[in-house]
């Protein structure tokens, strides 16, 4: 009889064992974040889930677009658009420059789980990223803009290229012409009518390589592109001046155009550019 009670006494306690003890999956954090982006083939993460998620102490300077980040080892500085990093005293090339998209700043994927440290899984069926880091698990769902644009629409590179060429076109205007005739082809009535009444002026010396970045599209006709020039170092050498170009992209009549452009200065950490 006391052999029968005591049997029951011990499964009455590894029942109530069983029931608190916690299991492997509520043990593993798991964050599900659903707004990452694929720009040129490359996985991006809003800057929130770093420094909620990855345990990195982090600075955003919303006036100059740069990002600095700080781990018990390392100061990470990076910068909206531009694909290098300082990682300490030393310049790191990414595989995508930091974009900013609706007013959200994104960060390379596999750059971040590089620094952290942290271990990446990429499943491109499902078009999904895992990163695992000090018993937390991160999945990233890339998001879609089937919604808004089908890639038949979007704007090809050599298109895009060949805009960005137009725009530094417009720094010399001298030796066009005909303004209006010749960049009809490329740029709306707007645009060109800003143009040529001087309030959209590009510094001849300013001229802006291929664009890196992706178009974001804000609709099925409109999208944005910004891009980034080097002016030079600050005196101390610790900094750079930089100007963007920040344009607005419209489908017309069957065809992309440029149909506003804007420029505005900053200041981000020297990232090893030499201008």
């Amino acid at each position: 009889m006391k052999l029968k009670k005591w049997a029951v006494s011990l499964l009455a306690i590894l029942m109530i064992a069983s029931f608190n003890a916690p299991t492997f999956a509520e043990r593993e954090a798991i964050v599900e974040v659903e707004d990452g982006v694929l720009s040129n083939n490359r996985v991006l993460i809003p800057l929130r889930v770093v420094s909620s998620n990855l345990r990195g102490d982090i600075k955003w300077y919303p006036e100059d677009r740069y990002i600095q980040i700080h781990t018990k080892e390392k100061e990470i500085l990076l910068a909206v658009n531009f694909k290098n990093a300082r990682v300490n005293d030393t310049i790191i090339p990414m595989d995508s420059p930091v974009l900013s998209i609706g007013g959200v700043t994104y960060v390379p994927l596999k750059f971040v789980s590089q620094v952290f440290g942290a271990k990446l899984n990429w499943d491109g069926e499902n078009k999904q990223a895992t990163i695992r880091s000090n018993g937390q698990t991160v999945v990233v769902h890339v998001q879609s803009d089937e919604s808004r644009i089908t890639d038949s629409l979007k704007i090809s590179h050599a298109r895009l290229n060949l805009l960005s060429e137009k725009l530094n076109e417009t720094s010399k205007l001298s030796e066009i012409k005909y303004v209006q005739t010749y960049f009809k082809p490329y740029f709306t009535e707007k645009l060109i009518g800003s143009i040529v009444g001087g309030q959209e002026l590009q510094n001849e010396w300013i001229q802006y390589d291929v664009p890196e970045n992706s178009v974001y599209y804000t609709s099925s006709t409109t999208g944005t592109l910004s891009q980034s020039f080097v002016l030079g170092n600050t005196l101390t050498g610790e900094s750079h001046y930089v100007c963007d170009r920040n344009i607005e992209l419209v489908y017309r009549e069957g065809v992309w155009k440029v149909n506003q452009m804007k420029f505005a200065y900053r200041t981000i950490p020297n990232l090893g550019y030499d201008r």
